[in-house]
């Protein structure tokens, strides 16, 4: 990368979760050229070239050859995302990936040696960093407006049917469960809200709406213990009722020493804080900031550098979420996280 030339840019699949934003973001930012597609539906292919034309190929492999993307962003399914990353990082090329990382462990392990071997980077849409109520709280706590932060608790809940949502939620073989699939966002905004790293969780898991075969877990609950000392409860949930005019009705709490945060998101924006030396109040909330993300990730990777959510964040996030899953598969035993 560098030397003053646009960032070549692969896409790869475009029938799952964000990475609609995504490819607009890439599309907005000067420095990129979208220099290939990958997707077998037509009517999604068409979908996404009606407005700029953009070369197709028939698979990830062609693409790395014929297009030389230098970094490919990806909205595959969960079971194809370690093979993908695994062939990006043979080729030297980064990528941006649609959360969540992976389906299991064992491909989180794949993944990390692939970047480690290969020398990539990863970064991911976790979109709530660039969300305004979530900007305006993360401020708040820069500021020391709630003095040191003891506990956080962040709710996910998501909006779904079974005929509604893909065929391959319902298989274990495919999905890799709710709280990683959803709560992913909820790590992120721990470990960004507190700089401080998650050392172990227990979590619980139940199914009461989806329970006709193929079942899908519907609520997941973890307590995940951080490295400053500090504590978080996240929840993650396939129950918002069909009404609910959003995807789901996103709550944070922030408790800290010397005052608290309340966040609404989504289906309301809002914030309220509350302090030791003010009554409850509602900072002005600004603008958002995903719509730049890919023209800061070009920027940092031109740099040298890591963009603002970066390889470790990725992988960090990816597996408190796959150990608090295996913590509720194994009815709530406290996994400790390893330090890396």
């Amino acid at each position: 990368m560098g030397g003053g030339a646009d960032m070549r840019i692969g896409i790869v699949g475009v029938h799952y979760g964000h990475i609609a934003g995504m490819v607009q973001s890439a599309r907005r930012a000067p420095g990129s050229e979208i220099v290939g597609l990958v997707e077998a539906d037509d009517g999604l292919f068409g979908r996404y070239t009606e407005q700029t034309a953009i070369p197709r190929y028939d698979n990830l492999e062609q693409m790395l050859e014929q297009a030389r993307p230098q970094v490919v962003l990806e909205g595959v399914t969960h079971r194809d995302k370690a093979p993908l990353v695994e062939t990006c990082a043979a080729a030297g090329v980064h990528v941006l990936l649609d959360k969540p990382l992976c389906r299991t462990l064992e491909d989180w392990e794949r993944i990390r040696t692939a970047v480690q071997q290969n020398d990539i980077k990863l970064s991911m849409w976790f979109t709530s960093r660039s969300y305004p109520p979530f900007i305006a709280l993360k401020q708040a706590i820069v500021d020391g407006l709630l003095g040191d932060v003891v506990s956080i608790i962040s709710t996910h809940p998501h909006k779904t049917t079974r005929s509604g949502a893909p065929a391959w939620y319902f298989d274990p073989e495919a999905y890799t469960g709710p709280f990683h699939d959803l709560a992913c966002h909820g790590v992120d905004q721990v470990r960004w809200l507190t700089g401080a790293e998650c050392v172990g969780v227990h979590a619980l898991e139940t199914c009461r709406k989806f329970t006709e075969t193929p079942q899908l877990t519907d609520h997941v609950q973890a307590s995940l213990a951080l490295s400053d000392g500090s504590m978080a409860t996240l929840t993650a949930d396939w129950l918002t009722p069909q009404k609910t005019p959003a995807f789901g009705d996103t709550r944070c709490i922030v408790m800290g020493t010397r005052g608290s945060a309340h966040l609404r998101a989504y289906a309301k924006d809002e914030l309220l804080l509350v302090t030791d030396d003010r009554e409850p109040f509602a900072p002005e909330l600004g603008p958002g900031t995903g719509g730049g993300f890919v023209q800061d990730m070009i920027d940092a990777w031109d740099r040298g550098e890591e963009n603002f959510i970066s390889t470790d964040d990725v992988l960090a996030v990816a597996e408190a979420c796959l150990l608090a899953q295996d913590s509720a598969r194994r009815g709530g035993e406290f996994v400790t996280i390893p330090e890396r």
